[in-house]
């Protein structure tokens, strides 16, 4: 009997401290590796605005460079990144491992080629004949890469649309951006007009990083994002800011 007293004691205090810890975050600051205002971004504030605001804590996201973003939330200095892919970990060797994932999906991308030229690509090696651009934030590209095409031949660029303007200036063969961002981008510059997509190369799954310092808190909000989904809030949003960006 006197055990069981003393297991359940310990498990009360241990409540209490998560529930304390939690309680003295009043506003949680994500960064990510890409301009707030470009396609992943745009989504995953307002979904994760609401789903902080559901249990009361403020939510902020800035933009710094892919890698400051990381090292940044790693070790702290913000409290987590926007958007990385669901195999984030095994992309980066597991540099990264104060992150941890917040369990519910956020949205998915294709990952696809682009390009001016009538080019076939038969087999991922075709990829060594051709100079390539990405914008540098993106780890499932530069892993995909590695071992494929030389380095000397890739241009990394701090956003895609930098990217699809080598593209017809000529300086690079292809470009590798997400499908709905590199359609937007085509129908809203006229400059860009003459790009189209060659093929997808890859489906990515799109999650939210929480420093581990928030674990509980990384807790309640994946099981918020999960229950907007339930009640119609989560494609409300996703609607509005597709709409928003026409």
């Amino acid at each position: 009997m006197r055990n069981a007293y003393k297991l359940i004691l310990v498990m009360f205090l241990i409540f209490t401290a998560q529930l304390s810890s939690a309680k003295q975050w009043d506003k949680i600051i994500f960064s990510g590796g890409a301009p707030l205002n470009t396609y992943q971004p745009s989504l995953i504030v307002p979904i994760l605005t609401e789903a902080f605001k559901r249990n009361n804590i403020k939510f902020e996201a800035v933009y710094y460079p892919s890698l400051r973003s990381l090292i940044s939330s790693n070790v702290g200095e913000t409290d987590g990144e926007l958007h990385r892919i669901y195999d984030f970990h095994t992309v980066s060797n597991n540099k990264y491992s104060n992150l941890i994932r917040i369990e519910s999906e956020l949205i998915s991308t294709w990952m696809t080629i682009y390009s001016m030229n009538n080019i076939i690509i038969n087999s991922w090696d075709d990829l060594k004949n051709y100079k390539i651009a990405y914008y540098r934030g993106r780890k499932n590209v530069e892993k995909f890469l590695t071992n494929i095409v030389p380095e000397r031949q890739i241009t990394k660029l701090t956003t895609d649309k930098q990217a699809f303007k080598m593209l017809i200036a000529k300086r690079i063969d292809l470009v590798f951006s997400e499908n709905i961002e590199g359609q937007r981008l085509i129908k809203k510059y006229s400059e860009f007009s003459n790009i189209f997509q060659v093929r997808k190369v890859k489906e990515s799954k799109i999650y939210s990083y929480i420093h581990k310092k928030h674990k509980y808190i990384g807790l309640k909000v994946a099981k918020t994002i999960e229950e907007m989904k339930k009640d119609g809030t989560f494609s409300e949003i996703i609607t509005s800011v597709n709409n928003n960006r026409k």
